[in-house]
């Protein structure tokens, strides 16, 4: 079956994130703890979590590098205390994304291979880590029956 491509303009937004190393089996938890912290912290998040894959899908499982986000609806400045959990926060700016809906998670890799190809055949360059936005909770969802929507944050290539 053939991918559907769209072309998104994401607008800029605040995250908590965590980082991490290991298998994305991992993740889960990750997500439940920001989570967990967004609710103590009287904040609500304004979005899916995101995760953002930090190095080729296709590296063993111990040597995969990903950050979890999870945007928060902010109704003004953000202060937080800083304690052993608190995740770490920052700012996303306005951003064009290649996005497609990938399904299961098993076939990431590929999808990412097949979204990079139609990204440069299209006059696209990729300007930051891939995303996987997260439709189903990772934290509650058993890893087989995930879904995800495989972003490429893009810019027009110049024409040489």
């Amino acid at each position: 079956m053939r991918e559907t491509v769209t072309l998104k303009k994401i607008p800029a937004c605040t995250v908590a994130y965590k980082s991490g190393r290991g298998p994305y089996g991992l993740i889960p938890e990750v997500v439940r703890g920001l989570n967990l912290w967004v609710r103590e912290n009287g904040h609500t998040a304004a979005g899916p979590p995101v995760g953002v894959l930090k190095n080729n899908p296709f590296m063993p499982p111990a040597e995969l590098l990903w950050e979890v986000q999870v945007p928060l609806k902010l109704d003004g400045p953000l202060s937080v205390p800083e304690t052993d959990t608190t995740p770490g926060l920052k700012d996303l700016p306005d951003r064009q994304v290649i996005a497609t809906h990938q399904g299961d998670l098993d076939t990431l890799g590929e999808a990412l291979h097949g979204l990079i190809r139609f990204m440069a055949s299209s006059g696209y360059r990729m300007t930051a880590a891939p995303e996987l936005v997260f439709l189903k909770d990772p934290a509650t969802t058993p890893p087989h029956e995930l879904e995800g929507e495989l972003r490429l944050t893009v810019e027009k290539r110049e024409k040489e």
